[in-house]
C-alpha cells in the first residue's frame, strides 16, 4: 500500500498594540476552537506556532487558552515552532536581533513548557540567504518556507516531497517546502480534496512528504471561515478523515519526520518570499500587470507551468514603495545600532531590549490583503515602544548625534530634543519628518499618504455581502458604499511646513482631493542650525517674480516657534495666497473625545473638513491621551481643514482609514518688488487637563 506523511502547521500571531476586541474574537473564534477540536483526536500530530505577542497578551487576558495548548504539547499532539519574539521579518533587523529574538522565544517555551525548540516558523516566509547563519547561531535546526521559493530555483514541484538543506559559511539548515496546493484547498474546498492531494503523493516506502503550514485564522477568522470550519465542522471532517486513513496517511512533526529522514537535496533559495507577496511589494503599476499576467496564465491553463517564472518583487521593495514605513523601520534600526554604546556602560537594560523588540513587529511595516502598514493603531505601537526603548536608551547613559540621515534617503535630518518634545526636520527643505510628544510617547506626524493600489481596480466588483466565502486572496468585499469617490492620490510627500502658493480661486475641496493648482516653483532650500533650532532658506518662483522664504523653527520645551518672512526679490508684484501646511495623526478621526477647536469653537471631529476665516487660534484635542497640539497664528488666517483619509484592503474587505488632519492656514500674498510679509506660529504641545 502506498503511504504519506502529513505536517499540519499552525501559525497564531496578533501584532502588538492590536485591540484588546481583535485578540478576544481570535481565541473565540479560531485559536481556542481549534485547540479544542483536536483535543478529541489524541491520534493527529501537529506543530503550532504562536507569536510573543500574543503570548504575552493570553498570559494576561486568556491563560485558558494557553492552558490547553500546554496541555496539547504535553499530550504529545503539537510540535512547538519558534521564531522571532515579537514576529519580525528576520531580514530587516540587525543580525544581533535575529537571534535575540529567536532566543527570547525559545527561552519561554523552555522556562513555561520545558520544551527545546527546533524549528522555526519563517514570518511571512521572508527568506534571504544570509538568515541560514542567524538560524544556526540561534540553535535552529529547520525552518519551513513555501514552494514556491523551491520553484524559484528550478526544483522539480515533484520531488518536493520531503526536506532540503541548505547553508551560508559552513552552518547549515534544514529547509521544508508548504505545499501551495493544500494551503489553498484548506479549508476553502470539501475536507476530500486534501485527502486526495495527499493520495497523489503517497508512495510505495511511504517516506513521501506534505506540508500544509498557514495562518491559524483561516481556521475561523478569515470572511465566512468560522462558519465552515466549526459551524459545518470542516476541521472536525477532516481530522476524522486523517484519523480513518491512518493505515495510509500518517501524521507526524517537523521534528519527528527531520530525525527520522535524511534530505532529498543542497538546495540555495535565493531572496523571495510566498508568492502572493512577490506581486505585493511591486509598485502600482507593475503590480497591476503582474495581476492582469496571472490571471492570463490561468485563463489559458498555464499557471503552474508558469509560475516559476514569474517573480515579483522582493519584501525590502515595501520601503521604497511606502516612504513612511521606511523611516520607522530606520528610526528602529538606528536606534539598534547605536545601543552598542550601552556594552561598555553596564550593558543593555532588559526593558529597552524588549521595548526595541516590540517595535520590531512586522505587521505595520508592510501592505498586502490584510490592513497593515494602513491601520494607524498598528503604527502607533511601534512608535510608542521606540519612543520608551528610546528614553531608556538616552538614561542608560547613551547619545544620539543632532544630525545624520535617518533613513537612508542621502538627506540628513537634524534631531531637536526637549524634556517634552523630539522633532526631525530635512536637511534638504527644511521639512518637518516625525513630532513626538514624549510623554505620551506619542508620534503626532504618525499617518500614511494616499496611494493608488493595483487592487483599487478591483473596487467596482465588490460586495458587501457578508457572507461572503473563499481565500482571502480572492474574496473581494467592501465595508461601505461609495468608495471609488474616495480614491484621491498624493501627489507629493505630506510632510510639516510645506510651503504653497496659489490663486483665490483655489478652494479648501481642491486641497483635500489632492487638486490644488500652484504657482510656485521651489528652486533650491539651505538648512543650516541654530542654537535652538533650524534656519531654513528657501528661493523660488511666483510666476515670473523670484521669492525668498526664510523660516526659523525653534524648539523650546513644549513650544515650537515658526516664524516666517517672505520676500518678493523679483520685478513683478505679487498677488497670491501664502499657505503653510502641517499634518497631524491623532488616530481616531471619528471619535468623539478627538475635535477641532477653532477660535475656541469645537468645529468638528478631526476628519472633519472647514474653511474658516479670520482664525487666530486653532487646536486639535486627544482627550484619550490627555494631550492637545494648540496653534497661535500672529496675523489672522484663513484655515483650510481637510482629512487625509486612505481606501486599503483589509480582511474584512475595502476600508476608508482616517490617516491625518491636513491643516492650510493661508494668507494673502500682496507683495510689491522688495516688500515682505512676516508671519509667526506658535505650536505647542500640553497636557489637555
Amino acid at each position: 500500500m502506498k503511504k504519506v506523511q502529513f505536517i499540519f502547521g499552525i501559525h497564531n500571531h496578533q501584532p502588538v498594540g492590536n485591540f484588546d476586541n481583535v485578540f478576544h474574537d481570535a481565541c473565540d473564534r479560531s485559536y481556542l476552537p481549534f485547540l479544542q477540536v483536536l483535543e478529541n483526536f489524541p491520534d493527529i500530530s501537529m506543530a503550532f506556532h504562536f507569536s510573543g505577542s500574543l503570548i504575552e497578551w493570553l498570559e494576561g487576558h486568556r491563560p485558558d487558552v494557553l492552558e490547553l495548548f500546554k496541555k496539547l504539547v504535553d499530550r504529545g499532539n503539537i510540535e512547538v515552532l519558534g521564531s522571532g519574539f515579537y514576529e519580525p521579518i528576520l531580514a530587516m533587523i540587525p543580525e544581533a536581533d535575529q537571534v535575540g529574538q529567536i532566543k527570547k522565544m525559545n527561552d519561554w517555551a523552555l522556562e513555561q513548557m520545558n520544551y527545546e525548540i527546533k524549528g522555526n516558523w519563517l514570518t511571512e516566509r521572508v527568506w534571504e540567504p544570509h538568515l541560514a547563519q542567524s538560524l544556526h547561531k540561534a540553535d535552529i535546526e529547520y525552518m519551513v518556507v513555501d514552494d514556491y521559493h523551491f520553484l524559484t530555483t528550478g526544483a522539480d514541484p515533484k520531488n518536493l516531497n520531503g526536506y532540503f538543506f541548505t547553508e551560508q559559511e559552513g552552518k547549515v539548515l534544514s529547509v521544508f517546502p508548504i505545499s501551495q496546493k493544500m494551503r489553498y484547498a484548506m479549508p476553502f474546498e470539501d475536507p476530500q480534496v486534501a485527502i486526495d492531494i495527499l493520495k497523489s503523493y503517497a508512495s510505495e516506502d511511504g517516506d513521501s512528504l506534505v506540508v500544509m503550514a498557514d495562518d491559524g485564522e483561516k481556521f475561523g477568522i478569515w470572511p465566512g471561515t468560522w462558519e465552515t470550519v466549526y459551524g459545518q465542522k470542516w476541521l472536525e471532517r477532516f481530522f476524522t478523515l486523517l484519523s480513518k486513513n491512518s493505515e495510509w496517511i500518517t501524521t507526524t512533526t517537523f521534528k519527528a519526520y527531520h530525525s527520522d529522514h535524511i534530505p532529498r537535496d543542497l538546495v540555495y533559495i535565493p531572496t523571495s518570499s510566498y508568492f502572493e507577496m512577490s506581486q505585493w511589494t511591486l509598485q502600482t503599476d507593475l503590480g497591476r500587470q503582474m495581476d492582469h499576467f496571472i490571471h492570463e496564465m490561468e485563463d489559458q491553463g498555464k499557471s503552474d507551468e508558469s509560475r516559476p517564472f514569474i517573480k515579483g518583487g522582493m519584501w525590502r521593495n515595501f520601503f521604497t514603495k511606502y516612504p513612511e514605513s521606511n523611516w520607522m523601520q530606520k528610526r528602529v534600526q538606528f536606534l539598534s545600532l547605536n545601543m552598542k554604546q550601552l556594552e561598555s556602560k553596564g550593558g543593555i537594560p532588559s526593558d529597552l531590549r524588549d521595548d526595541l523588540y516590540r517595535a520590531q513587529c512586522n505587521c505595520a511595516y508592510w501592505h498586502g490583503v490584510f490592513g497593515g502598514l494602513y491601520l494607524p493603531h498598528l503604527r502607533h505601537a511601534i512608535y510608542e515602544h521606540l519612543l520608551k526603548a528610546e528614553e531608556r536608551f538616552l538614561a542608560s547613559g547613551g547619545s544620539f548625534p543632532g544630525l545624520v540621515d535617518i533613513d537612508s534617503d542621502g538627506v540628513k535630518e537634524y534631531r531637536l530634543r526637549s524634556d517634552t518634545v523630539q522633532l526631525f526636520i530635512s536637511a534638504d527643505k527644511g521639512h518637518i519628518r516625525e513630532i513626538d510628544w514624549l510623554p505620551a510617547y506619542f508620534n503626532i506626524t504618525n499617518y500614511l499618504q494616499r496611494y493608488s493600489e493595483h487592487y483599487h481596480e478591483k473596487l467596482a466588483q465588490a460586495s458587501n455581502d457578508p457572507n461572503a466565502s473563499g481565500s482571502i486572496h480572492d474574496i473581494v468585499l467592501t465595508k461601505e458604499e461609495g468608495l471609488q469617490d474616495k480614491l484621491f492620490v498624493d501627489s507629493y510627500k505630506r510632510h510639516g511646513l510645506i510651503d504653497h502658493i496659489f490663486n483665490s480661486d483655489q478652494s479648501q475641496n481642491a486641497h483635500y482631493t489632492g487638486a490644488l493648482q500652484e504657482n510656485y516653483s521651489r528652486v533650491a532650500s539651505t538648512v543650516t542650525q541654530r542654537e535652538a533650532g533650524v534656519q531654513i532658506n528657501t528661493s523660488g518662483f511666483v510666476d515670473q517674480s523670484q521669492i525668498k522664504i526664510e523660516k526659523q523653527v525653534e524648539l523650546h520645551h513644549n513650544d515650537v516657534s515658526i516664524k516666517i518672512a517672505i520676500s518678493n526679490q523679483g520685478e513683478v508684484s505679487i498677488n497670491q495666497h501664502y499657505g503653510l501646511e502641517l499634518n497631524f495623526g491623532l488616530l481616531g478621526g471619528n471619535s468623539p473625545d478627538r475635535y477641532y477647536l477653532v477660535n475656541g469653537n469645537n468645529v468638528g471631529p478631526l476628519n472633519s473638513q472647514g474653511d474658516e476665516a479670520d482664525v487666530q487660534t486653532a487646536a486639535l484635542i486627544n482627550e484619550w491621551d490627555n494631550f492637545k497640539i494648540n496653534i497661535k497664528f500672529s496675523e489672522k488666517c484663513q484655515l483650510w481643514r481637510s482629512p487625509i483619509e486612505t481606501v486599503s484592503m483589509s480582511e474584512a474587505g475595502f476600508e476608508r482609514v482616517y490617516q491625518a488632519s491636513a491643516l492650510l492656514p493661508h494668507w494673502k500674498l500682496n507683495l510689491s518688488p522688495g516688500e515682505s510679509l512676516e508671519l509667526e506660529l506658535l505650536l505647542s504641545i500640553n497636557i489637555f487637563k
